[in-house]
C-alpha cells in the first residue's frame, strides 16, 4: 500500500470556519506618558487590630451557635471506650449505644465551650 497524505476535505474545512471566534480587533492606542519617579508608593493597609480576647470570645461565641462537633466522633469514642475499659472491674470493654456516645459527645463540647468562655473571662478582668 502507498503511503500517502490525506488532505482535509471541503465539508470539515468549512465546520473548523464556522466554529472558530470572529478576529478580534486590536486595542486602541493609548498615548505612553512616563509616570514621575518622585511620587511615594503607596503603602498597604494594615489589618485592624483588635484587643486582646476579643477574638477568643467570637469564636467562643461561633462555637455556641454552631452545632458541629469540636473533637470528631471517631477519636472521642475511641477515647470514651478506653476510659470505661480502665474503669470496668473485669477489665472488658462496656457495651455503647451510638445514641449515648453522641449525647455525651454532645455533653462534652457544651462543657468545653463554657470552660474556654470562664478562661477567657478571667484572663480579661484578672
Amino acid at each position: 500500500m502507498d503511503r500517502t497524505k490525506h488532505t482535509v476535505g471541503a465539508t470539515k474545512r468549512r465546520l473548523i470556519f464556522e466554529r472558530s471566534p470572529p478576529p478580534r480587533s486590536p486595542p486602541p492606542l493609548q498615548e505612553i506618558t512616563p509616570e514621575p519617579q518622585s511620587q511615594p508608593e503607596k503603602k498597604k493597609k494594615r489589618a485592624y487590630r483588635f484587643r486582646p480576647g476579643t477574638v477568643a470570645l467570637r469564636e467562643i461565641r461561633k462555637c455556641r451557635k454552631s452545632t458541629d462537633l469540636l473533637i470528631p466522633f471517631a477519636p472521642f469514642v475511641r477515647l470514651v471506650r478506653d476510659i470505661a475499659t480502665n474503669y470496668a472491674k473485669d477489665g472488658k470493654p462496656m457495651p455503647w449505644t451510638p445514641h449515648a456516645l453522641l449525647a455525651l459527645q454532645e455533653a462534652a463540647k457544651y462543657d468545653m465551650v463554657d470552660v474556654f468562655e470562664k478562661a477567657i473571662l478571667c484572663l480579661i478582668y484578672a
